[in-house]
Order: structure tokens, then C-alpha cells, then sequence
């Protein structure tokens, strides 16, 4: 599909992201998992996929070939805050993999080479100017600076998960999504992170969003269970 037809395909839908890491505890985290995980939510209607890694991808790429596929590689390097997509080794693993959107932290920190992540981004859509790149950012001010660097989508995944954004830990940032589609018209925006009932969602379409990534509240059943035993402790 051409860019644009890629984008059209996601509109108004949900996205449904199929990860999961043992080194968190959870025992959803292989390929055969994150398969399941894309069959449930392709069954419910899901229009597309964010996966993590090169054989999660595949594995769901090669199930749902007619899919959209956000993909990412989450790469950790030494104590470095900069981890979604990091480098451009990374990118053109998942370009040559046929991931329709490629994802790249967007945020104004800097990545393990001392260069701000979204300095990065622009580079690697100079690199494939063909290629869907979208942004993984927290604030305006990044959603601009991404949006000058050439990013086709910008989405608040990483809102409550850097320093600037920490009060929106837990919750949604609809506010976030209001500014982006004020300050920055014409860039396809995506609402990620902390959607955790179709309230929320409903709220993040009427604030400007796009499209909706969800992924703990609906693939995470060990959290889902945190969630529910977190309130009943509450109100012993």
C-alpha cells in the first residue's frame, strides 16, 4: 500500500500492540505469544499491529501480511533512556522486515551517541523518505521539533515515561492530543499508552486522535490482574 493508503486504513481504528517481556515477569513474551495476542485482537476487529523485535514481527507479519505493522526494536545501551528504535542499524532491520510504520523514540533526550532522539529521527527519515516514520514523543514541544524533522505520525507513547511528562504517569494525557492538533495540523496523530476503557478512547478520537494504539489493557493479562487486585486491596 502506498503511504497514504496506509494511513486511511488506520483511521478512526484501533491498533493493538502485542508485546511482552519476561525480564518483567510476564509469561506472555515469545513469538508463538505475541501470535496469539495478533490473532485474538485481528478476530475483534483490530486493524494493524505494534510488535517488538525481529521474530515477533515476523511471526505476525507473515500471519497478517495485509496488515499494517508498527514496528520497533527496543534496544537497551548501558543506562541510556533512549531505547525504542535507538540506532540506525535498528531501523534498517525493520524496514527490510516490511513494517508499514516504523516507530523511533521522538523525545528530547539523547540517545547513547550524545545525539537528542529526535535529531536521530530525522535522520532516518531522510535515510527512507518512503518509509512511514513515526514519533514516540511526550510533550508538544517534541511533537514539534518531530514534526520539523519530518516524522509522518506522531504519538504520545511515551507521555508519563520522561521527566517532563511524569504527572501523567498512569493516565492519559488528553490535553497532549488537543495541543498536537492545534500546534501541529496536518501530521497524522496517534494516541498511545494509558487507554484503559473504551471511555478513554472514545475521549481520545473527540481530542484530535487519529487512531489508537492499546496494548496492557487489552494483551496483559498479568497486569490486567495487578490492575483489579490493586482496588480490591484498596478497599479492604
Amino acid at each position: 500500500m502506498a503511504e497514504n493508503e496506509i494511513l486511511e486504513s488506520i483511521r478512526g481504528r484501533i491498533i493493538v500492540s502485542c508485546q511482552g517481556t519476561a525480564d518483567t515477569g510476564n509469561p506472555f513474551h515469545t513469538p508463538e505469544h505475541m501470535l496469539l495476542m495478533a490473532r485474538s485482537a485481528y478476530k475483534g476487529g483490530a486493524c494493524g499491529f505494534r510488535a517488538n523485535t525481529p521474530p515477533n514481527i515476523l511471526a505476525i507479519k507473515e500471519a497478517y501480511p495485509q496488515l499494517p505493522m508498527i514496528g520497533i526494536w527496543k534496544i537497551v545501551e548501558g543506562d541510556n533512556e533512549v531505547y525504542i528504535t535507538p540506532h540506525m542499524s535498528a531501523v534498517d532491520t525493520l524496514v527490510s522486515l516490511g513494517c508499514e510504520i516504523v516507530a523511533l523514540d521522538g523525545t528530547d533526550r539523547k540517545n547513547a551517541r550524545g545525539q537528542y532522539a529526535w535529531q536521530f529521527l530525522g535522520e532516518a527519515k531522510k535515510k527512507y523518505p518512503k518509509q512511514l516514520i513515526m514519533a514516540d514523543i511526550a510533550t508538544l514541544k517534541e511533537a514539534e521539533l518531530c514534526a520539523k524533522q519530518g516524522a509522518d505520525i506522531l504519538s504520545t507513547t511515551m507521555c508519563g515515561y520522561t521527566e517532563e511528562s511524569k504527572q501523567f504517569k498512569g493516565v492519559c494525557n488528553f490535553q497532549l492530543l488537543k495541543d498536537i492538533k492545534e500546534k501541529v495540523p496536518g501530521v497524522f496523530l496517534i494516541c498511545e499508552g494509558k487507554i484503559w476503557s473504551v471511555e478513554d478512547a472514545r475521549e481520545a478520537f473527540e481530542s484530535g486522535a487519529d487512531a489508537i494504539v492499546i496494548g496492557t489493557a487489552i494483551t496483559n493479562p498479568m497486569s490486567i490482574t495487578q490492575r483489579f487486585v490493586d482496588l480490591a486491596a484498596k478497599v479492604k
